[in-house]
Parts: C-alpha cells; sequence; structure tokens
C-alpha cells in the first residue's frame, strides 16, 4: 500500500494526536505541563483534520468523514476558547470538549484500523462498504462517550472547584 504525501501527512498528525492525546488524559489538570502537551494535541488535532478535508480517496467526494472533521475542528475550537476566555463555566465546557475531541480521534482511529483489518477483508470490499463500517465504528464511540466521559469529567473536576 503506499500512501500519497497529504496521506502520509494526515496518518503522522494523526498518530501524534493520538499520543498527544493519552498524554493529556494521563497528565494532572491544570499544571504548566497539562497546558504545553494540550497545546501540542490542539495542534496535532488541527493537522489531523485539515488533512483529512483533503483526503477523497475513499468516495472520490465530500462525504461523512469530512463532515466529521469539521465537527471535530469545532468542538476543539469549543474547548480551546472556554480554557481562553475563562467565563463562568468555561472549565466543565473546556473538560467536555476535549474529551468529546479526544472520542471522536479514537472512533475515527478505530474505524481506520477496522476498515482496514486483514481479518475484516471479506466485509470492506469498497468505498461505500469502508463507510459504512467506519460510521458503525463512530456510532460505538459515540455511545461509549455519553457513559464514560461525564463520570470521568466529574473525578476530573472535582478537586477545582468551580472555575
Amino acid at each position: 500500500m503506499s500512501l500519497s504525501m497529504l496521506g502520509s501527512a494526515h496518518m503522522a498528525a494523526a498518530i501524534a494526536s493520538l499520543l498527544f492525546g493519552l498524554m493529556v488524559l494521563l497528565e494532572r489538570k491544570g499544571t504548566q505541563t497539562h497546558r504545553t502537551i494540550g497545546a501540542a494535541y490542539v495542534a496535532a488535532m488541527i493537522a489531523t483534520n485539515l488533512t483529512a478535508l483533503g483526503v477523497y480517496r475513499l468516495t472520490g467526494q465530500f462525504g461523512p468523514f469530512h463532515a466529521l472533521a469539521l465537527l471535530s475542528l469545532a468542538t476543539l475550537v469549543h474547548g480551546v476558547l472556554a480554557a481562553l476566555r475563562r467565563r463562568p463555566g468555561w472549565l466543565a465546557t473546556h473538560y467536555y470538549s476535549m474529551a468529546w475531541s479526544y472520542v471522536g480521534l479514537l472512533a475515527a482511529a478505530a474505524a481506520e484500523f477496522v476498515a482496514r483489518s486483514p481479518l475484516l477483508a471479506g466485509v470492506v470490499r469498497d468505498g461505500r462498504s469502508g463507510m459504512l463500517v467506519g460510521l458503525a465504528c463512530t456510532a460505538v464511540f459515540l455511545a461509549l462517550g455519553f457513559v464514560v466521559i461525564p463520570r470521568l469529567q466529574a473525578r476530573a473536576l472535582a478537586g477545582f472547584g468551580e472555575r
């Protein structure tokens, strides 16, 4: 399999996003290290989403994954603006948006992995079936996000109080 230059950039940015996102999740919140790694995550996610908007190999046209990249950018911007503006309730908004940003990234990574898995080669035969498998993975991660994020958010923000 050969990757185009854009596809290679997209894959590198996505891997960096996954790693920086995991580091931010594991890091103590509110520290300078959190902010630094968080800024790297945001930069990598911007690169991931912008390069995703230029990849058309699956269908040859704008499709649902391009729409999800735009939604991902909007979620990311929402979380960053909350932290920069620091209006009442900003911390919960920041956490919620950034958590959903990472869940979306995990969904995309899982969809890509499953669609390219040799075990599913009989299922994913063309762009349409690849898109359906990818959207199914996305739906699973969304459902998990609705269960897990509120629990993790309550735990993560417990020590901060209202900011």
